[in-house]
């Protein structure tokens, strides 16, 4: 990945060609990278027969890649999106490829030595949590550039950069959310991995439950990481579904409800599929019908 530019993550217009960054054929579909080789185009004229979007929601640590493909196969996508912004995408692949050629001392996370405490408290968290389930976090975000690879389709990284996010995060953090995140994050590096796949099953039980809670202890994140970035990814993934057609995303399962609301507003239909249907035996074919929020986001 490191000797081609990676996909654009700017919003594409949302009528006329705009330029964007396509994944071509190239590299191994079982290496564990995104499909190598990208180059700029622009983008179709939005007449798109299909333009219906498929969500597809998971969790970064863990192994979800026979759901996945299950899903992903079934909807029969004309092009894919992962929450994936260039620099993380190239990091989660070096990491992958440590791992399977069983390199000590790699990058750990996305953010390097040089980054925010917090930030790195926060990747050492799910290093840890990854590592203990038999995986790399974000590597289902791989997968997904593996499912394109075979099937010779475009995949598009449709996140905003992390060098944007982080520091706005950071400037926008008050005192007190900022010492209670820190707090909670090292705790957390401390808990047993079984009762965070406890968690994990109780967040896919109660999920607008504890999304409620985490706007209520921590508005910021969920403004910064959360809000703002679905209404980005939203406008993405839109531009391809106009173009492409069928578009299948994958995104981590909190942002499912927000950008299924985003994309309501564009008037596209949307389907979903959420993290209890991957953890289960078999993902099913058929997929939820997103119901379109009372009024637009």
């Amino acid at each position: 990945m490191s000797s081609t530019d990676p996909p654009s993550t700017s919003p594409p217009p949302s009528a006329t060609g705009a330029t964007a960054k396509r994944r071509e054929k190239g590299g191994a579909p079982d290496s564990g990278r995104m499909p190598s080789g990208t180059r700029r185009i622009d983008l179709p004229a939005p007449n798109a027969p299909d333009p219906s979007i498929l969500l597809v929601g998971v969790a970064h640590v863990l192994d979800l890649e026979s759901g996945l493909d299950h899903v992903l196969g079934s909807f029969g996508p004309k092009a894919l999106a992962v929450e994936l912004d260039p620099e993380r995408a190239e990091v989660l692949a070096e990491r992958v490829r440590e791992r399977e050629q069983g390199a000590e001392g790699g990058r750990k996370g996305g953010s390097g030595s040089g980054a925010p405490v917090l930030l790195r408290l926060w990747a050492k968290m799910q290093d840890r949590f990854a590592a203990d389930m038999g995986g790399v976090p974000g590597e289902e975000m791989l997968q997904v550039g593996a499912f394109a690879k075979q099937r010779s389709l475009p995949c598009f990284l449709v996140d905003d950069p992390i060098r944007e996010v982080a520091p706005r995060l950071l400037a926008s953090l008050s005192p007190r959310e900022r010492v209670r995140l820190l707090v909670s994050t090292v705790i957390a590096l401390f808990i047993p991995t079984r009762l965070v796949e406890k968690e994990i099953q109780s967040y896919s039980e109660h999920r607008e439950e504890y999304l409620g809670i985490l706007r209520e202890q921590y508005p910021t994140v969920s403004r910064v990481l959360l809000d703002e970035r679905n209404v980005h990814m939203a406008e993405r993934i839109a531009a391809l579904a106009r173009s492409y057609g069928p578009v299948a995303a994958v995104v981590g399962d909190a942002h499912v409800s927000g950008l299924s609301q985003a994309l309501a507003a564009t008037g596209l239909p949307v389907r979903q599929v959420r993290l209890e249907t991957l953890m289960g035996p078999a993902a099913p074919a058929s997929a939820t019908s997103a119901k379109p929020p009372a009024s637009p986001t």
